[in-house]
């Protein structure tokens, strides 16, 4: 057993290390990666999600982050350690899930790495992650024999449930229905439905509380329920199909139908359960465990929808693709059972240990390069040393010099008493290193600022704007983010005057 462990703890170690090596080497601006610390650095700060920080989700995450930003130091390669904890943390999930399925070390570890390298480009510290580790969480304790030990699991699946709820109310609610839904698959257990609700409850009654404390209420319904209404930008599933990586086009094409035929099996399943009370006990559990897959699949598939990019779409399909694996691990147990070689089993373990330590042995040579790519640049300079909150991370000359210069210019402008707004989804790359937050302009999207969407910020701008206000806007040779408020932009264009230029931006005045 303790052997096991010390080989567990290394696996942790290995992925860790594999995944920081991975974001560490990236340069700055991701802008989700900005927007995700730019919420926790102002709740570090001391400001209060909705009433002074524009966000659209339940607050947990940016929360705990914001924990260690405050006890470690406020910089953006904290929020990268803390990607890399995570990525961690849903990897040892997806290992231990595998493994209590299959019983076979070798299986999980080509699983697991499978998994892991189908996120090799995408690792950050994101609400949806954070989820998907809430869910497998919640599915691992499902899948666990009952023993004296989990007596209480309905309670703790419940305020697993509860804090997924806390972290993305939306996906949160679906998963919450499942965790509901789920004593009744094998038995109508009103008892374990009880603890079940009990669990959910605490964890959204203290969110309740810490709103009603804040006075922020009116502000959560604001940007985090009423808000996401004005959200109608989307991007259709079938973009997957021309998607750059051809992993994610075959998936793409082949999730909806294994989808279709694992909810169709587990639907089957539980018929035969019924029909045949009796049937070999290893038999039930392995229908239990499909029908308990398939019921945990389903609430993360929401994350698809309405942004179907590469990143929504794995954290989604994540919990499809191990059910489909243990579909296809079953059907291949049937088959090998019927093979007749007297040392299948020798060939079988000798072929899957080759084919884990071939994969764990290419990442690792990965890593090495990584490693050596990011101490290369550190000791050529090209790591940044000196911008505020973004020290120990790439940024490339381009974008330095833009910072520079354009919050060069924000202070001059300050100095004389005149404020600068820059309306554009990129705002926080410049404002994060004054220590500046304008609050809906940091993140100016749509779905992002307030139930009065665009119409409610041209009359914020038409309140506030003088001639002590200029707002900075992308020039035209400059492409926008799809989710910016163009009616504003076009606004702002159209009624003030084009006063000069800063770097990439063209500054209006009235």
């Amino acid at each position: 057993m303790k052997k096991l462990l010390k080989k567990e703890y290394l696996l942790i170690v290995f992925i860790f290390i594999a995944i920081f090596s991975t974001i560490l080497i990236n340069p700055l601006g991701n802008l989700d990666e900005i927007w995700n610390y730019n919420v926790a650095k102002n709740i570090a700060d001391g400001k209060i999600p909705y009433k002074e920080i524009s966000t659209i989700t339940t607050p947990l995450l940016p929360f705990l982050n914001s924990i260690f930003l405050k006890l470690i130091t406020n910089e953006l390669i904290i929020m990268r350690i803390l990607a890399g904890i995570l990525g961690t943390a849903i990897l040892y999930m997806i290992f231990k899930i595998v493994k209590l399925l299959t019983k076979e070390i070798n299986i999980s570890m080509i699983i697991t790495i499978g998994i892991g390298l189908l996120f090799r480009e995408i690792y950050c510290i994101d609400y949806n992650y954070m989820v998907l580790f809430f869910s497998l969480s919640i599915l691992y304790i499902e899948l666990k024999k009952e023993t004296e030990k989990t007596k209480n699991k309905s309670f703790w699946i419940g305020i697993l449930a509860g804090l997924a709820i806390c972290t993305k109310q939306s996906i949160g609610a679906i998963i919450a229905i499942a965790v509901v839904v789920a004593p009744f698959i094998e038995k109508c257990n009103l008892k374990e439905f009880g603890k079940r609700i009990l669990g959910i409850s605490i964890p959204c009654i203290l969110l309740l509380a810490y709103l009603l404390i804040t006075n922020s209420v009116k502000d959560f319904m604001n940007y985090a329920v009423q808000g996401i209404s004005t959200f109608n930008n989307y991007i259709p599933y079938k973009k997957l199909f021309d998607n750059e990586s051809i992993e994610v086009v075959i998936l793409a094409k082949i999730i909806p139908i294994t989808v279709s035929i694992t909810i169709l099996t587990s639907i089957i399943t539980k018929i035969i359960s019924i029909k045949k009370p009796e049937m070999p006990i290893e038999v039930e559990e392995k229908f239990k465990n499909i029908q308990k897959l398939t019921l945990y699949s389903l609430p993360m598939l929401v994350v698809i929808y309405p942004i179907s990019d590469k990143i929504h779409f794995l954290i989604g399909v994540t919990i499809a693709i191990i059910t489909i694996t243990y579909c296809i691990f079953i059907l291949a147990q049937i088959w090998y059972r019927k093979i007749s070689c007297k040392q299948k089993k020798f060939h079988y373990k000798t072929i899957t240990l080759i084919i884990w330590i071939t994969m764990v042995a290419i990442i690792g040579i990965k890593c090495v390069e990584n490693l050596q790519y990011y101490i290369n640049n550190y000791t050529n300079g090209k790591i940044n040393k000196t911008i505020t909150h973004y020290r120990n991370i790439e940024i490339s000359e381009n974008l330095k010099t833009r910072i520079i210069e354009i919050d060069k210019y924000i202070q001059q402008k300050e100095e004389q008493g005149i404020k600068v707004y820059i309306l554009d989804a990129e705002s926080a790359v410049y404002t994060i290193p004054l220590d500046k937050y304008t609050k809906d302009y940091d993140m100016f999207l749509k779905g992002n600022i307030g139930k009065d969407g665009e119409e409610g910020q041209i009359e914020k701008i038409n309140n506030e704007a003088d001639e002590n206000t200029i707002y900075l806007i992308k020039k035209e040779d400059y492409i926008l983010n799809w989710q910016t408020p163009l009616k504003v932009i076009n606004y702002v264009k159209e009624n003030f005057k084009n006063i000069g230029e800063i770097e990439i931006y063209d500054a209006y005045m009235q």
